[in-house]
């Protein structure tokens, strides 16, 4: 039997070109950015935690502005949001190429805290919640599973680029790269499925003959009224102070313990493509078997990868980074599908956005704690030890969440 085209469309028109989107904006913000921390260290004869202080202001900028993204995207489109998030990005990246401050630091990642927020998560995800009610978790797992290749490619390729041309002229080629996203925007990725004549994977009710962005729909106002809300919100703001906790000070962790440049890039590699691997697979299993124990199992890789890390046995990094990495991709995918799973697609932008304002707060606090942490200690065994602690406070939020009962299974 052929597949109904919406079915083809939504794997190949949404998740596809959402999967490159994310990949090279989520990417380019984040692990992409590390690489350049040795050179802006020395460039502007900072430590380490006013430098990482700019993850801060990029995470919080976007976790800010995730909400006024949601509600845009949800009132005028995907398209236009994302558009004006892709202009945002070039011109930080640009900038960057000539900064000479750390107050130009601080001022290009608040522009590519923009540029999350209008071409990023939120969005990103938004869009292939409204094309899937079925597999929505596979769905958003593909697509998730962008960020992890692009951030275990994008920082070798950085590294390169460094090598060869300098890290100012490095910065003036990379900003080209997201003008490649803007075809797939205006011409390949639509709506909602119902303005093109098709209708959303596999939902019950749209045999029904009901619209499938109101199956489960909260509004906004109902939503952060309700107790899922912040329990989901502190186990976001808990896994996202971990993995950028540890992710941004990654590449300067692996030149302390004696890594070259292109050795500690190339660090990034398995803990993003074991996040790939978890992410796919998460999202899979969430499909088939009951979501808190996807999760938990999930979590319990990213401690004891967690645990390993905060010993700093040179000869534990990798396995840990493989554990930490597959257990956080897991995370990642379950984490908006759960969103989705609770409050439904209706006004599911201002609620992912809202999420993101919570997640954001973890991510761009882990950052520069940990870096201010390693400041103050002179090692990172502090810093990692707390990131270990909140993993645990994130299983503990979620054990807790009640869910739908078509999603508990």
């Amino acid at each position: 039997m052929n597949r109904p085209s919406w079915q083809f469309y939504g794997w190949w028109g949404i998740v596809l070109p959402a999967f490159v989107i994310i990949w090279v904006t989520n990417a380019l913000t984040l692990a992409g950015m590390n690489v350049f921390d040795a050179k802006l260290l020395a460039e502007l004869n900072v430590e380490r935690g006013p430098l990482k202080f700019g993850d801060t202001i990029q995470l919080l900028v976007s976790g800010a502005l995730a909400p006024v993204g949601g509600w845009l995207a949800d009132r005028y489109g995907v398209r236009p949001v994302m558009t004006v998030g892709v202009l945002l990005l070039v011109g930080a990246l640009y900038g960057f190429s000539t900064i000479d401050s750390l107050a130009g630091v601080y001022l290009m990642r608040a522009l590519m805290g923009g540029a999350l927020a209008g071409a990023g998560l939120v969005i990103c995800v938004t869009i292939v919640s409204r094309w899937f009610v079925a597999k929505r978790g596979l769905a958003l797992g593909l697509m998730l599973s962008g960020t992890s290749l692009g951030n275990a490619v994008i920082p070798q390729m950085n590294a390169a680029l460094i090598a060869e041309h300098g890290w100012r002229e490095a910065f003036a080629i990379i900003c080209l790269i997201p003008l490649l996203l803007l075809p797939i925007i205006l011409f390949v990725v639509k709506e909602w499925p119902d303005r093109i004549g098709l209708k959303a994977c596999g939902a019950e009710a749209a045999s029904a003959g009901v619209d499938p962005r109101l199956l489960g729909g909260y509004e906004f106002d109902a939503a952060i009224r309700s107790r899922n809300f912040w329990l989901i919100g502190t186990a976001a703001f808990c896994t996202f102070y971990a993995i950028l906790g540890l992710a941004n000070n990654l590449f300067l962790h692996m030149s302390d313990l004696g890594f070259g440049p292109a050795e500690a890039a190339r660090a990034y590699f398995p803990l993003f493509v074991m996040g790939l691997v978890g992410k796919i697979a998460a999202g899979a299993l969430a499909d088939l078997l009951p979501r808190k124990a996807v999760f938990g199992g999930c979590q319990t890789l990213m401690f004891a990868g967690g645990v390993m890390l905060a010993t700093l046995n040179p000869k534990l990094v990798m396995p840990a980074l493989y554990l930490f990495g597959l257990g956080w991709g897991g995370n990642y995918t379950m984490l908006q599908g759960l969103v989705a799973d609770v409050f439904g697609a209706r006004s599911l932008g201002k609620i992912l956005g809202g999420i993101t304002v919570l997640d954001a707060t973890g991510g761009a606090l882990g950052p520069w704690v940990t870096g201010a942490l390693f400041d103050i200690t002179k090692s990172y065994q502090l810093g990692f030890s707390v990131i270990v602690v909140l993993i645990g406070a994130s299983l503990a939020a979620i054990l807790f969440v009640q869910l739908p009962a078509r999603a508990a299974h």
